[in-house]
């Protein structure tokens, strides 16, 4: 389990560990045991990022490796792991591995804790927390086992039953990330704040600002550093960041609502729903109808 360099050229953008694929899915959350799909890949899972998930980790026994950014960090059982997307990460186990894995849309992270990225830590960036105290450790395990339970069913409630424990287990951990922060003397990466302060403002004004220069003055950056920023952050420009946002939230509307594409269009700012047509198309390799067609 010593730790080795990773090269981070050409690092893949991934659904799921080794699952390549674009990440237009609303309202998603998968969760699985470590060893499920660890043990596939011989107890290690080589460096990549997520374009719009965020990922926890439950490690419950065993070992872990954590390559995240730049940086390799060990966690040892009881501890919790925290990617949020964009974060170039990797993970070697070692074989007696145990504990579990919730992958979830950022947003929904977002929405549960506020939405504000300075008042959420938590998605400020990458975190190992280890859980020094016995009743900590058995309360965040405890909310992972119910979430996987419910995850794993198929009783009335699921959803809502998934949802309250997902909440608890956020808002729990961000809490650690506030304590940590504070022990810290609130010192963190300027990049990583302003790679959430970024992602919040562009939550909030994705549908009427499409302009980098509103979002870089708002941060008080510069456009070239913000693009720097969304860059390490995202694996893409300020204006892929924003054309991502806006492609993601055409495919929820697409999939959960009956809007006609022309709605749509008009409701995400888009002025001439032919143009808006080329737009998605460009970003997601489809058309909105046959996206839609393939959704329902």
């Amino acid at each position: 389990m010593s730790a080795r360099p990773r090269r981070k050229t050409g690092i893949p953008t991934y659904a799921l560990y080794g699952e390549t694929g674009d990440d237009f899915h609303a309202g998603w959350l998968h969760c699985e045991s470590i060893p499920a799909r660890s043990a596939l890949f011989e107890w290690e899972i080589g460096a990549h990022r997520h374009r719009s998930f965020f990922q926890i980790l439950n490690i419950t026994r065993g070992r872990a490796i954590c390559l995240l950014g730049d940086a390799e960090e060990a966690a040892d059982p009881p501890a919790m792991v925290t990617v949020p997307p964009g974060i170039v990460h990797g993970f070697r186990f070692s074989s007696d591995i145990d504990g579990h894995v919730i992958t979830l849309q950022t947003g929904q992270a977002e929405r549960i804790l506020g939405g504000m990225a300075g008042a959420a830590p938590l998605l400020a960036g990458p975190q190992v927390f280890a859980l020094a105290d016995a009743g900590q450790a058995q309360a965040m395990a405890g909310s992972v086992a119910a979430l996987a339970q419910e995850f794993a069913g198929s009783e009335p409630g699921r959803q809502g039953l998934i949802e309250a424990h997902l909440s608890i287990l956020l808002l729990s951990l961000n809490r650690l990330a506030v304590a940590s922060a504070r022990d810290s003397g609130g010192v963190a990466d300027p990049g990583a704040r302003h790679a959430a302060a970024f992602r919040g403002l562009l939550d909030r004004h994705y549908r009427t600002e499409r302009a980098v220069a509103f979002y870089a003055r708002r941060l008080g950056i510069s456009e070239t550093h913000l693009n720097r920023v969304c860059r390490a952050a995202f694996g893409t420009s300020a204006l892929g960041a924003i054309s991502r946002r806006l492609a993601l939230e055409a495919t929820r509307d697409l999939t959960f609502t009956v809007l006609s594409v022309k709605e749509i269009a008009y409701s995400l700012g888009f002025e001439d729903p032919a143009y808006f047509t080329r737009f998605f198309t460009k970003q997601t390799g489809e058309t909105p109808t046959a996206f839609r067609r393939r959704s329902s």
